[in-house]
């Protein structure tokens, strides 16, 4: 009877855990790399809304021909229906931004912290997890995601502007 008592608290606090990483991780249905289509598909019947815009002048750093975004109303994530930024370069996903109200701030670090540890850095744009290639955006308040590539490039511009001498 012990025993089984002792395995409540642990059953539980693995559900919790289990609750977390499906409330705060990257939705599957943003899949990096996929195409406009693919995503727009995949996200159709869980978008309230759904825009889609062709981005000119082209502002993403990997851009060469096109840069498209898709705006998701009404999609759930961290419990709550969110506004959903999907980026792509070239027709390939790149960048997934969630918005969020700003008194929500600490909810997500302190899930996002559950789930990837300590953020990497805190820096003026935010808390940074370059282990999940996740950061909390101060201003905006909003999630980042970013594949692989996009992470080098900002990796890249932020050390070129952490090497500029202040004035």
């Amino acid at each position: 009877m012990i025993r089984k008592l002792a395995f409540i608290p642990l059953l539980s606090m693995m559900v919790g855990a289990h609750a977390v990483e499906e409330t705060f991780v990257k939705p599957m249905q943003f899949s990096f790399g996929s195409t406009v289509e693919e995503v727009r598909r995949d996200i159709d019947k869980e978008c309230s809304s759904i825009e889609v815009q062709n981005i000119t002048p082209i502002t993403a750093p990997l851009a060469k021909t096109s840069q498209t975004q898709i705006n998701c109303s009404g999609f759930m994530y961290g419990g709550q229906a969110r506004n959903v930024e999907l980026v792509f370069q070239d027709d390939q996903l790149d960048i997934v931004w969630i918005l969020f109200p700003k008194e929500e701030k600490q909810t997500f670090i302190s899930n996002f912290k559950t789930l990837y540890g300590q953020p990497t850095m805190e820096i003026d744009y935010g808390a940074i997890f370059l282990q999940a290639n996740a950061a909390i955006r101060n201003e905006p308040s909003e999630v980042l995601f970013a594949s692989n590539r996009q992470v080098k490039v900002m990796m890249s511009i932020l050390k070129q502007q952490l090497a500029k001498p202040e004035k």
